[in-house]
């Protein structure tokens, strides 16, 4: 609902109460925030499943450890015993990818920006 019908339907209802049936005004009113209620319940529910990308692309992984990022994946240790030690590069300050990212099978990796520092896999390290 529009700003103005939702202050419309105030108004209404404060002059029904005032002037005529005052029960009969809280139960509209009860109606009127049931129906509100759930109308912002939709919105939220349609903002959440949109995920919120500004850029429309989608970024999505599939299959037993798969990664997929939309960014810059840098100074992250992905894998038993994996680590990364020392100074992490700084990203370029690159944007998010402009089509989508997907990586699909066991072990895939993908990313939408810079990769650099990573430690990918059992017992990996990278160092500073």
């Amino acid at each position: 609902m529009t700003a103005m019908t939702c202050s419309g339907a105030a108004v209404a209802l404060a002059l029904w109460a005032a002037l005529g049936d005052a029960a009969g005004a809280e139960r509209a009113s009860a109606v009127v925030g049931a129906i509100v209620g759930l109308a912002g319940l939709v919105a939220s529910v349609y903002a959440l499943r949109r995920g919120g990308s500004e850029g429309g692309g989608a970024v999505r992984a599939g299959g037993r450890g798969a990664v997929a990022a939309g960014g810059s994946v840098i100074g992250n240790a992905i894998g038993a015993d994996s680590r990364v030690t020392g100074a992490v590069p700084a990203p370029r300050g690159a944007a998010g990818p402009d089509r989508p990212v997907s990586a699909r099978g066991e072990g895939a990796v993908a990313a939408g920006g810079d990769v650099a520092g990573n430690a990918l896999g059992e017992g990996g390290e990278v160092g500073g």
